[in-house]
């Protein structure tokens, strides 16, 4: 019998369930009926009715094109007639709304599925791959999908060509719309992980029932239960879930195997020299070398120590003064489309050359950077990247300088470009090394290859977990990352005390900076990612995500480096960041983010100390 009780305590009591599965050895599941809370819909009296009333008469509907009923974002209620953007097959944008799929006399019911994503999320993208398992299904036909996009890969608010790539991610797409609002979030009275699935009847527009990343044989099972309901028929038989090593879900278990070590890092065909072993050698002599500095005391070295995994083990780093943030991890960077924090360089070269004349960092210039190779370095940089101008000429080449000091303001333009392109050179160089750091394989990468012995049952207990609740939405793949930007309120590391604004002050310094992936500077501009800049609202205090892997010898943690165990970053999650009137953070978390009891937060801290990254330098 389909259950009839509310939801609020659902997610709660399915990750007890699951925790106390995964430690018993027993399953999840249970027939319909024999797990409380369970947040399957109460069964419509008349599939055909609203509010009492007959939508349907003699074949025609009464009311028109969708139910005049008051309406309500939750279960067992009639949605409003809610309008989306939407991208056509030929590129056109266009308008969807709801009525569309409204379909009163239709002889039997069918289920809208109206599945919220984006396209950062790592969990959506296992479900959009797998639509045409349901699609397949002896029902199959009686499903109508509408995937409602929240967010871009980056995580502002989806445009047309973000649409077209996130159904490019569906192997048997219908539609797709943009919903930046998330409108459907209200039906969940918890915040489970994304995809949201919800089914609607499209015979009332009333919503049925609704699940949370769920895994494949549940989606299955609650399909079936919603239109065996909606056709008076008997449930379907319950089937006991196929679980692998004894603990995890088929989608869970998929994922997990795409979590393996990552090898070399994509190409950039921006960095005509980025897999060049004699610039990742010249790379490797610049990015220790103090020199570079006016104060001969800064190297990169100094915040990214290779004795430290490429980290400096400080709140906030500190070059010549301290900096407003903690050093970001260093050894999988050039995988990352973005970098720093805030993203505010598009290309591991651009980022390279950020801290030179950053004032608090090594407080140098590109004219300082480019005397100091010529004098140090002139041989390594001459058979790499050909001659240097003639720096010696100090006239024309000003000992130190950058845009905005009057030294090299006055200077000629073709002078200015020459001693760019060497400034430019040092930090192609210096990525050219960071390109081949490797991270070495931890017992999580033995785990995936088949040493079901790497992880013991509460790290696996763990990893579980990390699952249920959602972290793999945002921390998946080779990286453990999405590489999307998000408000998490996570306290500031700035020095004045105030919030870090994060990417939402990026958009400006992208939009300013000479060293664009697609911009005069790069060895292939057309080959540039763009920009997917946004100055909406959810950007304000937005961070990148960061990789997990290399986490437990990382500490302290956060952008603001105010977290000193895993155990603080994990109680700081479960609460969705600091609350709204804290100072030390900013911006709005976003509705999707999750939150967990301390149940699932014990529990996944063993898990995350197996995420070791020890480089090889």
């Amino acid at each position: 019998m389909v259950l009839r009780k509310r939801a609020s305590m659902h997610l709660k009591n399915l990750l007890f369930a699951v925790i106390l599965a995964a430690c018993e050895g027993s399953g999840v599941y249970a027939p319909a009926g024999a797990l409380p809370d369970s947040g399957i819909a109460k069964p419509m009296e008349d599939a055909g009715a609203d509010v009492g009333r007959t939508l349907c008469k003699g074949g025609v509907s009464v009311d028109g094109v969708y139910p005049r009923a008051a309406y309500a974002v939750a279960l067992h209620e009639t949605l409003p007639d809610m309008t989306f953007d939407t991208v056509n097959d030929d590129g056109t944008t266009a308008k969807l709304a709801l009525h569309e799929y409204f379909e009163p006399c239709a002889a039997r019911s069918r289920l809208l599925v109206l599945r919220t994503g984006a396209g950062w999320c790592g969990t959506c993208r296992w479900h959009n791959a797998h639509t045409s398992d349901l699609k397949r299904l002896d029902v199959g036909a009686r499903l109508s999908f509408l995937d409602l996009v929240i967010a871009d890969d980056d995580g502002i608010p989806p445009q047309p060509p973000a649409l077209t790539r996130y159904r490019a991610h569906i192997d048997a797409p219908d539609r797709v719309a943009a919903d930046p609002k998330f409108q459907l979030g209200p039906v969940s009275p918890t915040k489970g992980a994304l995809p949201l699935f919800v089914f609607v009847d499209t015979r009332t527009m009333t919503v049925r029932n609704f699940l949370s990343n769920p895994d494949p044989q549940l989606l299955e099972l609650r399909v079936r239960q919603e239109l065996a309901d909606l056709d008076h028929a008997p449930p379907p038989p319950f089937q006991a879930p196929e679980k692998f090593d004894g603990t995890f879900f088929k989608n869970q278990w998929d994922m997990l195997h795409d979590m393996t070590l990552p090898g070399a890092p994509p190409a950039d065909p921006t960095n005509a020299k980025a897999d060049d072993p004699p610039a990742a050698a010249l790379g490797k002599k610049l990015y220790g070398e103090s020199a570079l500095s006016p104060s001969g005391s800064i190297s990169c070295a100094t915040c990214h120590d290779p004795q430290k995994q490429f980290n400096d083990g400080l709140p906030v780093s500190e070059g010549i003064r301290k900096v407003d943030r903690n050093a970001p991890a260093l050894a999988l960077a050039a995988h990352s489309r973005w970098q720093f924090w805030d993203g505010r360089a598009d290309s591991l070269w651009a980022q390279a050359l950020g801290p030179f004349e950053n004032d608090k960092e090594f407080g140098s210039s590109r004219l300082f950077v480019a005397h100091a190779v010529a004098n140090l370095y002139a041989a390594e940089y001459t058979a790499v990247f050909g001659a240097l101008p003639p720096l010696g000429d100090t006239a024309r080449f000003p000992a130190s300088g950058k845009p905005g000091d009057a030294a090299y303001d006055a200077m000629a333009t073709a002078d200015k470009t020459a001693a760019t392109r060497v400034f430019v050179n040092v930090g192609k160089a210096i990525a050219a090394y960071e390109r081949t750091l490797r991270v070495k394989p931890n017992r999580l990468d033995r785990y995936i290859g088949g040493d079901m012995t790497a992880l013991t049952r509460t790290e696996k207990n763990g990893l579980l977990v990390y699952f249920v609740v959602g972290c793999a939405q945002c921390h998946y793949g080779p990286r453990l990352t999405d590489d999307a930007f998000h408000v998490t309120r996570f306290p500031t590391g700035r020095q004045d005390g105030k919030a870090d604004v994060g990417r939402a002050a990026a958009n400006a310094l992208l939009l300013q900076s000479d060293f664009l992936a697609g911009g005069n500077f790069s060895d292939q501009p057309n080959a540039g990612h763009g920009l997917a800049l946004s100055t909406d609202e959810s950007m304000i205090g937005a961070f990148k995500t960061p990789t997990l892997r290399g986490l437990p010898g990382s500490a302290p943690y956060g952008h603001g480096g105010k977290l000193t165990t895993l155990d603080d970053v994990a109680e700081l999650y479960s609460t969705a960041g600091l609350s709204a009137s804290d100072v030390r953070a900013i911006g709005a978390a976003p509705p999707w983010l999750v939150t967990f009891d301390h149940t699932a937060k014990e529990a996944v801290v063993p898990f995350l100390n197996v995420l070791e990254g020890d480089v090889d330098p």
